[in-house]
């Protein structure tokens, strides 16, 4: 009694992994995948900028800074 119980539950589970085998994909799955590396390189776009920006304001507050010590003024006091 329990040997059969026992094949009869490998049996379905067998016939469950075939299903899923022979499953076809879903075709969204490379619709996923692309509007996931857009949107990668998207966000990486966006940083690089950000940094660049952020850069081009350092550089300028830096000029400023040197500029404001040169002429003796305290940029503090603007």
């Amino acid at each position: 009694m329990v040997a059969g119980y026992a094949f009869s539950h490998e049996t379905v589970f067998a016939d469950l992994r075939l299903a899923a085998m022979t499953r076809e994909r879903e075709p969204s799955s490379k619709a996923y995948r692309q509007d996931r590396f857009e949107n990668t390189e998207r966000a990486a776009k966006e940083t690089i900028e950000a940094e660049q920006r952020a850069r081009r304001e350092k550089t300028k507050r830096l000029k400023e800074l040197r500029l404001s010590q040169q002429s003796g003024k305290d940029p503090a006091t603007r």
